[in-house]
């Protein structure tokens, strides 16, 4: 009777280890072989770690309670292989501390910061421009429309600018009869430094142009409206052991120009731009007429 009992238990052992191998290998096989499509999920949200990716997923079509989160671990980052495409129907997702992400939307908020070197082209002779020390600089805000995905940006924005043109000390700026014109310094007048500054209110509309991503290589042309607010000659000059500074102001710059401008941008490093007015500085019958051309880095 024991040797009965035993062989009993022992069979019903054996069988119930089958059946857990049976089923273990068939769940097995079951993970191996899933293929889950989701259709309209709601949120995915992808972690990476240094040993392990973690996917959720929450809302599914027709069911906004649906959830699924799976844990993948691997030893070796390159055994992950991800492919994005069709990044004109999703935004692009940036993870910051380990956090959700954050969808970047059609519409977002930019900036703009340029450094340059300037000069007059086209100035009748006489009127000599030096590109150093000539400079402008400039800064605003933006807003960027994103229709077709992250590699093509339309944006207008809001800044400010300064220029400030540096020429020969054979001369400075007089006006007479209101027109604009040079005058040689006169002897012992030593130091000599002849400039003209201008001032705006920037209105820049612009398209840029991704060739991999918005981080990579890349390109934007477009004009910058420009309101001069401000402009003013300047003639320093010392006499012995005394300084002067002398303005010369309503000079009669143009009210409103407009910049052509040209960016290359440059993955890693600050962007290279160039900026022509084909419209003149001064208003007609006002000054000689010549074009500003200025280039510098663009952030």
């Amino acid at each position: 009777m024991q040797r009965f009992l035993i062989g009993m238990i022992m069979k019903r052992l054996f069988v119930m280890a089958a059946l857990i191998g049976f089923a273990s290998l068939q769940a097995s096989a079951e993970v191996v072989g899933d293929t889950i499509v989701i259709k309209d999920a709601d949120k995915v949200r992808i972690e990476n770690s240094a040993n392990e990716q973690r996917i959720f997923i929450e809302g599914a079509k027709y069911d906004s309670d649906f959830r699924y989160n799976q844990t993948i671990p691997y030893s070796d980052s390159s055994a992950v292989k991800r492919e994005l495409k069709g990044s004109r129907s999703v935004g692009k997702y940036v993870v910051k501390d380990g956090k959700e992400p954050n969808k970047t939307p059609k519409w977002a908020p930019g900036e703009y910061v340029n450094l340059g070197l300037g000069t007059m082209v086209g100035a009748p002779d006489g009127y000599s421009f030096k590109v150093w020390p000539s400079w402008e600089i400039g800064a605003g805000l933006t807003a960027e429309w994103r229709p077709f995905g992250e590699k093509n940006v339309w944006s207008i924005g809001f800044g400010i600018g300064w220029r400030y043109y540096r020429m020969s000390n054979a001369s400075y700026w007089v006006k007479t009869n209101n027109v604009m014109g040079l005058a040689p310094y006169a002897a012992g007048q030593d130091d000599r430094v002849t400039s003209m500054t201008a001032f705006s209110l920037q209105v820049p509309i612009t398209y840029t142009h991704y060739f991999t991503d918005e981080d990579g290589w890349g390109f934007t042309v477009g004009g910058i409206v420009n309101f001069n607010t401000g402009a003013h000659a300047t003639r320093e000059y010392s006499v012995g052991d005394e300084d002067f500074d002398i303005d010369l102001n309503k000079i009669g710059q143009r009210p409103i120009t407009i910049d052509l401008l040209a960016v290359v941008r440059i993955p890693s490093f600050p962007d290279v731009y160039c900026k022509y007015s084909p419209m003149k500085f001064f208003k007609s019958g006002r000054g000689p007429e010549m074009n500003q051309l200025s280039f510098g880095v663009y952030f």
